[in-house]
């Protein structure tokens, strides 16, 4: 199981996202963050996305 808190990531998004691969923790951080009103997933929000996934121990 892999999560990301999304909170610093993704202005005004305090969920965690889990799932069971890291594609697709991404995929729903991307998600997130579009229905948050981010017009668009920058390289540096991919970056912040990619450091913030860790792996759980569920």
């Amino acid at each position: 199981m892999f999560e990301l808190n999304c909170s610093g990531v993704i202005p005004g998004c305090d969920r965690v996202i889990r799932a069971e691969s890291q594609a697709e923790v991404i995929r729903r951080a991307v998600e997130q963050a579009k229905q948050m009103g981010v017009p668009s997933i920058t390289p540096r929000m991919m970056d912040a996305f990619r450091d913030g996934l860790h792996e759980t121990a569920h």
